[in-house]
């Protein structure tokens, strides 16, 4: 019962219509309720309903204007009695009361029940690498990140003041990461998560390959597989993991499924040090007994064409080869020393045939 009374006198200070005793009254009983007293700050927030010549003439105005359309739709003996509009006004006047209490309490609700976001969350950080480019950037706890083409690297700026430094990659990227004992360096992707406190490694993460990859180059990390349950697996230096990708139909009912993987070590050339997994790095696009298919996947990215292949047999032709800042059509032309094909180029769609 105190609370009707509490909400009957909040109705009739914002109509304006309370006596100094109820307004009294009514600061006694908020006293006894902070929560009450809360609602009360709302809606005395809560635009009045105007008391004025110009509400008055604004009602009668409406009324006069909906009586008129109503006129229009009914006979005139079904019209109901216009009554008299002082009458109305306090309708309207009692009406408005009430549309601020039921906003002011909804308001109060929303509030207490569904918490505000925080506005001063930081938003996420991106990188993109088109086809066709490969760049550089550091991160803002110093970590270095080479992207290569078709790649993008989503990173919260916020890193330094959070517990972990996690970033989310699609494509490929080699890290040379900053160490910090304290807040380990995570990096995901849609196969596989990968966790470190400061080593150089390289992963490559295309949803559109058949495989991902990781590379250490040095320290160690801690490489988990996405497929369903928990699988831990540790790299040494010069030591990588392939992944191989499940099928389009395995995809589509788990999209994180790994089919299998293997652990290979890596070989740099002994002539320059050049490991081919990162070579990338320094500008340099390796073929590493690659069948043609893959190689047409690393030069759309490399210079930003599209590659169109037919026939089976083209496809399986597989090749080794190293070139820096050779053109795309220099390329070609190295590709057929050993393999006879034919290549049309139309805008920057190349079509390869036997």
């Amino acid at each position: 019962m105190e609370q009707e009374r509490i909400w009957l006198l909040m109705g009739r200070k914002v109509s304006g219509e309370a006596t100094m005793g109820e307004l009294r009254e009514l600061e006694a009983l908020l006293q006894k309720d902070p929560d009450l007293r809360y609602k009360s700050s709302v809606l005395s927030n809560w635009p009045q309903p105007a008391n004025s010549a110009e509400w008055d003439h604004r009602t009668e105005s409406a009324l006069d204007k909906h009586l008129e359309r109503m006129q229009e739709a009914f006979p005139q003996e079904e019209l109901p009695v216009k009554k008299e509009r002082r009458n109305f006004r306090k309708l309207v006047s009692l009406l408005s009361v009430l549309v601020v209490i039921l906003g002011g309490y909804c308001i109060y609700l929303v509030i207490n029940k569904y918490p505000q976001k925080d506005s001063s969350k930081t938003a996420m950080a991106a990188i993109y690498t088109r086809d066709g480019s490969r760049s550089r950037a550091q991160l803002p706890d110093g970590t270095e990140v080479w992207l290569n083409g078709g790649s993008r690297l989503t990173y919260n700026p916020d890193m330094n003041n959070l517990g972990a430094r996690e970033v989310t990659l699609e494509g490929e990227a080699f890290f040379d990461v900053a160490k910090n004992a304290t807040k380990p360096f995570s990096i995901h992707t849609s196969k596989m998560d990968i966790r470190v406190l400061g080593t150089s490694f390289n992963v490559k993460a295309y949803t559109q390959d058949n495989t991902t990859e990781a590379t250490l180059i040095t320290g160690a990390v801690e490489v988990t597989l996405n497929d369903g349950e928990e699988k831990s697996v540790k790299l040494l230096p010069n030591q990588k993991i392939i992944l191989q990708h499940p099928t389009e139909n395995q995809s589509l009912t788990q999209p994180n499924l790994v089919a299998g993987y293997k652990i290979e070590n890596i070989h740099s050339n002994p002539q320059d040090s050049m490991v081919a997994e990162t070579a990338w790095c320094d500008n340099y696009l390796v073929f590493d007994n690659d069948n043609f298919e893959d190689i047409a996947l690393k030069m759309e990215r490399w210079y930003g064409i599209k590659v169109h292949l037919s026939g089976n047999k083209l496809k399986n032709y597989h090749f080794t080869a190293t070139f820096k800042n050779e053109s795309f059509s220099e390329v070609l032309e190295a590709l057929k020393v050993t393999t006879s094909f034919r290549c049309r180029i139309v805008s920057n769609e190349v079509f390869i045939t036997q």
